[in-house]
């Protein structure tokens, strides 16, 4: 057998120095011929891989749960009609929730006749919601309760929420028509 003696690449030394190194994702075909223009140039390249192994495995941060979320748009549709209740709150969507559910409750352990009903309607409660639930008699899912949209800034926030409350359109059950 013949033994085999390592190649040796001989490398030309460029009289020119270079003029820089650029570090390039490897895209199939794309690197390749980019690396080619930027060798014509004098420019030195690095290609590195788009997807790591340490990437596709590694998830330092756990899924936060939806009711410790702060900054949300959220939705709580009726469990009687298809009318939904749209709304933003830059504290946690779960104490907000817990809020709705108190007042929801409150109101619906009120015991309405005829007269008491036709009062309530002209009555204006602490939220929209809170009103469907006097004139309608009807009840909120908060199980059905999820956040639509988040933004940290509370101006674009509210305009989210006018958005989405513009989406439901006859399906809102908002005061806020102005929007």
């Amino acid at each position: 057998m013949k033994d085999k003696q390592p190649k040796t690449r001989i490398q030309k030394k460029d009289d020119t120095p270079s003029k820089g190194m650029v570090v390039i994702p490897y895209v199939e075909g794309l690197a390749e011929r980019l690396q080619r223009i930027f060798k014509k140039h004098n420019i030195s390249t690095a290609i590195r891989p788009t997807n790591t192994l340490i990437s596709l495995l590694v998830h330092p941060k756990d899924k936060q749960d939806i009711e410790q979320t702060n900054d949300v748009v959220y939705n709580i549709p009726c469990k009687r009609c298809d009318k939904s209740y749209v709304r933003e709150t830059g504290r946690q969507f779960g104490t907000r929730l817990k809020e709705h559910k108190k007042d929801s409750e409150t109101i619906a352990e009120r015991k309405f006749t005829r007269a008491n009903r036709k009062e309530s309607t002209s009555e204006q409660h602490k939220s929209a919601i809170t009103d469907h639930i006097a004139q309608e008699n009807h009840v909120i899912e908060c199980e059905g309760a999820k956040a639509l949209d988040r933004d940290s800034n509370a101006f674009t926030r509210s305009i989210r929420e006018a958005i989405q409350i513009r989406k439901k359109g006859a399906k809102a059950i908002n005061r806020d028509e102005a929007y």
